[in-house]
């Protein structure tokens, strides 16, 4: 095994929609030489149910906002049959 560390690289994701409805998302993510890559990908993923969801003016308030809905729930309550 290397001794050299890991290269921390910054990463988002954004959500695109195909002119269908159909979303995907795209991994953006910095690179050691100051460039970025942007790249499509196809997840697979367990979405909660819709009436989960929080709505809010901020991301902070939507996260808070969301805290309060999954408060005392299971993973297995979030996501039956995942």
């Amino acid at each position: 095994m290397s001794d050299t560390g890991y290269v921390v690289q910054k990463v988002e994701w954004f959500q695109f929609r195909s002119a269908d409805g159909k979303a995907f998302f795209v991994m953006v993510s910095s690179l050691p030489n100051g460039f970025f890559t942007a790249v499509p990908c196809d997840l697979t993923m367990v979405r909660a149910d819709h009436s989960l969801m929080a709505l809010a003016a901020t991301p902070d308030e939507a996260l808070a906002q969301l805290q309060g809905t999954l408060g005392g729930k299971s993973r297995d309550e979030l996501f039956p049959g995942a």
